[in-house]
């Protein structure tokens, strides 16, 4: 425990010196920057100059109003872990069959392609998708080779990857206090930190990966959160974060049934635990596909 606490204040305070953690494929991950403000400098001069917007400003910097002074510290957030991702979609098809005919026909014409299954309106659907991309005209000229190869119905979607409160797997644990508030209470467990916030119960539970310092894993509990960004209801995680890819029953406690609402993204995989009224979020998890 001593170790981990140790560690993380190493994390902090590389961070705040503005140095950058890099994965082991030399990705950044958390390249916030912490800017002292001069005199003259507004937050929406700021924003310009760091294409970044006055509200994200001023939520990452927990600011009440538009007002800053000289000397004071601005913390400019990273937000390349959570740019839109472009899905190329090779048809969608109620009959899984149907969907792995098409991705062979696909492969036979050397476009790699997978089945993603979807629910919708409680209907399992099956959607073939032919790539994911950073970069809109490389998603376009897919669905133009698609078309070519005579799928007409190919069209693409905006995604972005999997976070909760807009944290993802490869956020530092700095991003995630500025997203979701200092804690009252911190209790450490090797490389797991337990955040207390309101109640009795950890409202946040993070494992840090210590040979890159970035998220691995993150656990949520919104009802010992002070936040109110974190969907606290069925129907407000379908509006957050759209269709799942799989819906399971549980058992949970007391010999009761809960749901599980189950998303998928790029290897790594959201779960949200409904409780036995069919509406209360229990809780959001999020970590790498097994």
């Amino acid at each position: 425990m001593k170790k981990f606490k140790r560690f993380m204040q190493v994390v902090l305070c590389t961070v705040l010196m503005g140095s950058v953690f890099l994965f082991g494929n030399g990705r950044a991950f958390a390249e916030d920057q912490y800017i002292t403000i001069k005199k003259g400098d507004t937050l929406f001069s700021i924003s310009k100059k760091y294409n970044i917007s006055v509200e994200d400003l001023k939520e990452y910097n927990q600011l009440n109003s538009n007002k800053i002074i000289a000397g004071q510290t601005l913390i400019i957030p990273d937000f390349e872990q959570t740019k839109p991702i472009y899905v190329a979609v090779a048809g969608s098809f109620s009959k899984k069959s149907n969907a792995d005919k098409r991705v062979s026909f696909l492969k036979k014409n050397k476009i790699e392609a997978i089945v993603v299954k979807k629910v919708i309106n409680s209907k399992t659907y099956y959607r073939v998708q032919a790539g994911a991309f950073s970069s809109k005209s490389k998603v376009e000229k897919m669905i133009k080779k698609l078309k070519n190869n005579g799928i007409k119905d190919a069209f693409f979607l905006t995604e972005k990857p999997l976070h909760i409160n807009g944290i993802t797997l490869g956020s530092s644990f700095d991003q995630l206090v500025n997203k979701f508030g200092k804690p009252t209470k911190t209790e450490d467990d090797n490389n797991t930190s337990s955040l207390y916030y309101k109640n009795e119960g950890a409202g946040v539970r993070v494992t840090i990966n210590p040979d890159n310092a970035s998220i691995e894993q993150l656990q949520v509990y919104p009802e010992f959160l002070k936040t109110t960004s974190v969907p606290t209801e069925k129907n407000k995680i379908l509006q957050a974060y759209g269709n799942p890819n799989e819906v399971k029953i549980v058992s949970c406690y007391e010999s009761a049934t809960c749901e599980q609402i189950i998303y998928q993204f790029n290897k790594n995989q959201l779960t949200v635990q409904i409780d036995r009224d069919g509406k209360t979020v229990q809780y959001l998890d999020l970590r790498k596909m097994k």
